[in-house]
């Protein structure tokens, strides 16, 4: 009922003036509205417009001129795809047309090779065939269906009923036998004259499908006549009532404040999609944190099961999208990487990486940001890291530093166009590395200082654009950095601090002025990759780890709270993992299950030879594909005894932080950001102890103390073994 200002119930001290109002049963309301027919979409519509109109008095409102109503467009209106996706989509037609075709190619081959097989069956079956045929001819000549209701009847007293049927039987049985013996005297005769005139193949065939009509009517009702080709998966459809009791159980709902759906559930892809709304009380958030908990209320494997929010305008915190696959989704491969034969990239866009549970490819952005990938071995790790890498290789204004701590294995395929190439963890290598990590940090420095001087219409956003790249003479063109098992460089005892150092500061300054990062690492802790690098790193993507730790050391911390967990992958899950950060929102909730494409070693090479000839023509083969190394760099172990002598002028001893400062001051460019910690680790292959207790006095402040240092004796007496060596041999 509706009430009205001024006439509200408790306004009549008599309470007459409400007697024709309607009173509810809620129990029986609700034991009704919780029955398991099948929801009425239409009624349910009706019901909705009934609510609203009950729920506002309609003759209070302002009038609306229809024309201006009809006037503003409906932005927010969610209007639905008239043609389905993969009717549009050209990936997808060829996937089906592929599956339709290899799926009835099997089926066919697989009966084609059992033929005789279903000869034999067919020609043992006949005879029983035709004993059914007989029986059943039988049957119907004597009226056999009709002798129930005669057996009936003589347990009745009723003699005139048992009469009338008997007479009918007769009848019936009379018409039918004249009916069999007429057909019987023209089509045995017939057919006779028919074979005796026939050819010997004719009469083959005939006799063919004698045995084929005959075999088929013998056959066992519990057995087939054709073996199983294709055995298929368990596939449910999903109901309003499913979906409800997987929501009660999971906890979401109550029985008297059930889920309910603003979209009836429909097939999408392979698979079932419902959009869900939740009780006011409940976000759809909560919903994807218990994904486990309604896989077990749907009675399936929780990799058959996906939740997405569902944002904008139709969309609301607690709306969702639920997506049930007919199987694993994650079973089949993605298929191969799109660009291998045909296409190039702009690295300022997205390339193809991959695809999510329902098929649709996933895009990712390598430029101003950085991407770390882990996972335990053997599960895809290097192929995922790989990928954007492939994509960079085709745009030829990239410039690529590799690095392998594992060695040349899967990436010396990089090495006809990549600037800089380190295998391997050797003393040679690891300080290469640093050198050009170095070299990139004063590279990114110096960027900066020509950006700074850019006129703002073409510099606006005070970062490298498409336009900035190309032009050769800024030399501000994209630069990617890709180091594959990172944690043999960051747990280096010499150089591993520096290194995270300096791969921290690429990470949180270099992407907007072109300088990208890309590790990977199957030791996924903070040991391997330190919380403050970590942090940096914007995109990140998760294959399978061994615990739930694991994977909040690659995706962050809160992953595993919000429900994204990659320990729970199957060992036949490679190349699947969780990718954080791929649609420049940095959230966790934005995180998506990727599928990503394969690119094997002949498709590497395929896109770097495409990739060399882009370079040649645009002139960017420099380095080491151009036969160029690097040049010399003064490194510390060259002149450190000799520089630490010098510094340390006429004292005994010196603390190490004292040092590392005098040492920075003397060659910036060698000692530059030292610590006492560099200082003690480059001490150390000269039997040099750099933790000694020093006596001395802080320069800046004047406190006394005793800290960690160096002995200047300890230094000379290395100096004149390093000098005896050298003068024996």
């Amino acid at each position: 009922m509706t009430i009205r200002p001024g006439n509200h119930p408790d306004d009549d001290p008599n309470g007459d003036e409400y007697t024709d109002a309607e009173v509810f049963d809620l129990d029986t309301a609700r034991a009704r509205r919780g029955a398991t027919s099948p929801i009425d979409w239409d009624a349910y519509e009706a019901e909705l417009i009934d609510d609203e109109r009950d729920q506002f008095d309609t003759d209070d409102l302002p009038a609306v001129n229809p024309a201006s109503a009809f006037a503003a467009p409906a932005t927010s209106a969610d209007r639905r795809e008239i043609v389905p996706p993969w009717l549009r989509s050209r990936a997808q037609l060829r996937a089906a047309a592929r599956w339709a075709f290899g799926h009835y190619t099997h089926v066919s081959l697989y009966h084609l090779s059992r033929s005789p097989k279903y000869g034999l069956r067919l020609a043992w079956r006949a005879p029983f065939g035709v004993a059914r045929v007989l029986g059943a001819v039988w049957r119907w000549v004597s009226d056999a269906e009709g002798r129930p209701v005669r057996q009936a009847v003589t347990t009745s007293p009723n003699a005139e009923l048992y009469i009338k049927l008997a007479d009918r039987r007769d009848a019936r049985v009379r018409w039918r036998s004249t009916v069999l013996t007429v057909l019987l005297a023209l089509g045995v005769p017939a057919a006779t004259v028919l074979l005796v005139l026939a050819g010997s193949w004719q009469r083959w065939l005939a006799l063919a499908a004698a045995v084929l009509l005959f075999g088929a009517l013998g056959r066992p009702k519990d057995v087939p006549l054709l073996d199983t080709a294709v055995v298929k998966p368990r596939v449910r459809r999903l109901t309003a009532d499913v979906v409800e009791r997987a929501f009660l159980a999971a906890g979401l709902c109550k029985a008297d404040d059930m889920v309910s759906f603003p979209q009836p559930i429909a097939r999408d892809g392979a698979g079932w999609r419902a959009v869900v709304d939740l009780p006011y009380s409940t976000t759809a958030n909560q919903a994807i944190k218990r994904r486990d908990q309604i896989a077990a209320g749907l009675d399936l494997d929780e990799v058959q099961v996906w939740m997405d929010r569902v944002r904008g305008s139709s969309g609301s915190a607690r709306r969702l999208v639920l997506w049930v696959a007919d199987e694993d989704p994650y079973a089949t491969s993605s298929g191969a990487w799109p660009l291998t034969d045909r296409g190039s990239v702009d690295v300022f866009a997205t390339f193809p990486f991959g695809q999510d549970q329902r098929g649709r490819e996933v895009l990712l952005q390598l430029m101003f940001t950085s991407l770390l990938v882990g996972a335990i071995p053997r599960m895809g790790k290097t192929f995922a890291a790989r990928l954007p890498v492939l994509a960079a290789a085709l745009d030829p204004s990239v410039e690529l530093h590799l690095y392998n701590g594992k060695g040349p294995v899967d990436w010396s395929v990089f090495e006809p166009i990549a600037h800089r190439v380190g295998w391997g963890v050797r003393d040679d290598v690891v300080t290469a590395f640093v050198d050009d990590l170095r070299g990139l940090v004063a590279t990114m420095n110096d960027r900066y200082d020509t950006i700074g001087t850019l006129p703002a219409d073409i510099c606006p956003e005070g970062k490298v654009t498409r336009q900035i790249a190309d032009k050769r003479s800024l030399k501000l063109w994209p630069i990617l950095l890709v180091c594959d098992e990172f944690q043999r460089y960051s747990q280096h005892p010499e150089h591993g601090k520096e290194i995270v150092a300096l791969c921290a500061e690429l990470c949180k300054v270099g992407p907007a002025v072109g300088i990208m990062l890309i590790l990977a690492t199957q030791k996924p802790d903070g040991k391997a990759v330190p919380t403050d690098l970590r942090d940096n790193i914007g995109t990140r993507f998760a294959l399978k780890t061994m615990t739930w730790q694991s994977s909040e050391a690659v995706l962050g911390a809160g992953s595993y709270p919000a429900g994204y967990d990659s320990s729970r992958f199957q060992r036949s899950h490679k190349g699947v993992g969780i990718l954080l950060g791929a649609d420049d929102s940095g959230a966790v909730e934005e995180a998506v299950t990727v599928r990503t494409y394969f690119a094997d070693k002949h498709a590497a090479d395929t896109v770097v030879a495409r990739a060399r000839v882009l370079r040649e023509q645009a002139g960017t083969i420099t380095g080491h594909a151009a036969g160029h190394q690097p040049e010399a760099v003064a490194r510390a172990a060259d002149t450190l005894l000799d520089d630490l002598l010098t510094v340390f002028g006429g004292e005994p001893k010196l603390w190490s932080a004292v040092l590392a400062a005098r040492l920075a001051e003397l060659r910036p460019d060698v000692y530059g950001g030292w610590e006492a910690e560099q200082v003690a680790a480059a001490l150390k292959p000269y039997g040099i102890a750099g933790g000694r207790q020093v006596w001395g006095t802080d320069p800046d402040t004047g406190d006394k103390g005793n800290r960690k240092g160096v002995h200047r004796a300890d230094i000379t007496a290395a100096i004149t073994e390093r000098d005896r060596r050298r003068r024996a041999g």
